[in-house]
């Protein structure tokens, strides 16, 4: 392992400086001192034709880690005095055709012409292969569990690789980061909200935040390994000391982790197996470590739970040892002789062959998109990690939509479909996005919270915004792109109930989004402006309406969001989507939202 930093890893994080420099990894956390010129997890972004504005430049995804990757090449080169032998990156199984598109850009971008890509399970069963022995046959089930996605894959090896089964699932906007985000939300409530109220635009309330959300991520590591930790929490107003047990944590996080097991189990079930046909489930990822994780996947399938020593850098670690053979000729763990099914397009994927590259120099690369750590003399392995890092900063527009997923049946119109009425629809999340995290934070127990908005579910799903920053509450069923062409055939409406609190001071807009990058927005400025405060109306929107602005309602996935750029509180109530109802005299007309 060649260290970037103390701790071998660096952060996922880019920071557009005021003398326009664009900085990456530690120096973008160590300069970073305006969160709006900061941007982190943005290789959940990837595809997202919707640029990410920091500090009011313009970035895409690609351009974004393609600097990060520039930077720890020149830092890794200058480390070993020469050029490498052999670079490869890894992805996400459920990438398809889209996505590695825009994925090999990265490598375009960077400068690189010589790199070949494997999948991030494929990586993770090569390096658990060299510490036990995988005969032919075997199968084994992969969890990768990290700083901001979940990946869940079956493999069965064969002599001249491995094979992939099923279709491999994932969660893109739930790891680490999330978890962060739920155990800053539960210290929130045992401070009587004393976080929430800080202000980030004052320097001292957002040095304070910034503190304390990397207190969360430190506490979070302390509880994988303690029964409880005793912080301080750094507030201007005064220190406060609280005791934090792994009871707790598991609290808050269990609905998550649940989700996750969840997706593995889709993925046994899609290759045609039960859990009796596999050997072993393999967990990767740094936040696989979280005790949690290991009770529950065990519980839930009753096999041999195996964690690497150093289950942080699996992938990375295995994907140098593909890199090594690639360099010397021999079979390479990521040449999968079978298709997969790709999971952003109808396309079939098939696992990118290994390739054999010229030796340029003594020593190899290997950049895991997955984590960035360095390991060294014949390969280096570079690991990006979400997890671990503190600000955020990235652009306002729509709900970020999973590329992974399966199409799900088409739900009978007769019925209306409820999405939330006094509590979720079992199908259905909610999430929070903002300049804080714009990849989703799931509403985990009863609340969660970023500093420009807030959403709990006690008496209906109450969101507030909060200052001038822009944020977002929606519903989506997580890897399901239900049809739901039968409501806007039936002439249907997206139907809720909203009590206004505080009124909008800004625009906003409510959509309904599908398979991404597709969708409907509209303009509800004007709507909400004009009810009343403190009385609960019902509004009904045509569907019709989101379709002329290019919703596809065969493949809907997140059928309500609400964005709003300035201060707002709200309570929405009975969320639905009705048939035969955007004829009636209550409804708003398509010109009144436009």
């Amino acid at each position: 392992m060649a260290p970037l930093s103390e701790g071998f890893v660096i952060p996922s994080l880019a920071y557009h400086a005021p003398d326009g420099s664009l900085l990456t990894g530690a120096a973008a956390q160590q300069a970073a001192t305006d969160p709006a010129r900061l941007g982190r997890g943005f290789k959940r972004r990837l595809g997202d034709p919707t640029p990410l504005l920091l500090g009011g430049a313009a970035y895409s995804p690609t351009a974004l880690m393609a600097a990060q990757l520039r930077g720890v090449l020149d830092q890794i080169i200058g480390a070993m005095g020469g050029a490498p032998a052999s670079i490869a990156l890894t992805c996400p199984a459920i990438w398809g055709p889209y996505r590695r598109e825009q994925f090999a850009d990265v490598t375009r971008l960077a400068g690189l012409d010589d790199a070949h890509v494997i999948t991030e399970p494929e990586a993770a069963a090569t390096h658990y292969s060299r510490e036990r022995t995988l005969g032919e046959g075997e199968v084994v089930a992969v969890y990768d569990l990290g700083g901001g996605t979940l990946d869940t894959t079956v493999l069965r090896m064969r002599s001249d690789g491995m094979e992939i089964l099923g279709t491999p699932e994932g969660i893109e906007h739930l790891g680490g980061m999330d978890f962060d985000d739920a155990l800053l939300s539960h210290l929130d409530a045992r401070l009587e909200g004393a976080i929430s109220r800080l202000d980030p635009a004052d320097p001292t309330a957002a040095e304070a935040l910034a503190q304390i959300r990397s207190l969360c991520v430190s506490t979070k590591i302390s509880l994988s390994t303690e029964p409880d930790v005793t912080i301080t929490v750094p507030l201007p107003s005064g220190p406060r000391e609280l005791t934090i047990t792994r009871r707790e944590f598991n609290a808050v996080i269990r609905p998550s982790v649940e989700l996750t097991v969840g997706a593995l189990r889709r993925t046994v079930s899609s290759a045609g197996l039960h859990p009796d046909d596999l050997s072993a489930v393999l967990l990767a990822g740094g936040s696989s470590r979280i005790p949690l994780v290991n009770q529950l996947v065990f519980e839930e399938f009753d096999k041999p739970v195996r964690v690497t020593q150093h289950p942080k850098f699996t992938v990375a670690l295995g994907a140098a040892t593909a890199a090594t053979r690639a360099a010397s000729g021999a079979p390479a763990a990521g040449q999968a002789p079978e298709a997969a099914s790709g999971t952003d397009g109808a396309e079939p994927i098939t696992p990118a062959p290994t390739r054999k590259v010229s030796r340029r120099g003594r020593w190899g690369a290997l950049l895991a998109g997955g984590a960035v750590t360095a390991a060294a003399v014949l390969v280096t392995t570079l690991i990006v990690d979400d997890s671990d890092v503190v600000p955020a900063g990235a652009p306002a527009g729509t709900a970020l939509q999973n590329d992974g997923g399966q199409a799900s049946g088409r739900p009978n119109p007769d019925t209306p479909l409820t999405l939330f009425d006094n509590e979720l629809a079992e199908q259905y999340h909610a999430f929070i996005g903002s300049n804080e995290n714009w990849g989703g934070s799931e509403v985990v127990g009863k609340a969660v919270s970023h500093e420009a908005i807030e959403a709990n579910i006690e008496d209906g799903l109450r969101v507030m915004w909060r200052g001038e920053s822009p944020g977002q509450v929606y519903l989506q069923s997580v890897n399901e792109y239900p049809d739901l062409s039968g409501y806007t055939e039936r002439n249907g409406a997206l139907v809720f109930d909203v009590q206004v609190n505080e009124a909008a001071t800004g625009p906003s807009t409510v959509g309904a989004h599908c398979r991404y990058p597709c969708g409907g927005t509209l303009d509800t400025t004007n709507l909400f402006g004009q009810l009343p405060v403190g009385e609960q109306r019902t509004v009904k929107i045509p569907l019709r309406c989101f379709v002329e602005k290019g919703l596809d309602p065969t493949q809907v996935d997140t059928p309500f969001v609400v964005y709003s750029e300035g201060p707002f509180d709200a309570t929405f109530r009975n969320i639905r989507w009705e048939a035969d109802v955007a004829e009636d005299s209550d409804a708003t007309p398509c010109a009144a939202v436009p």
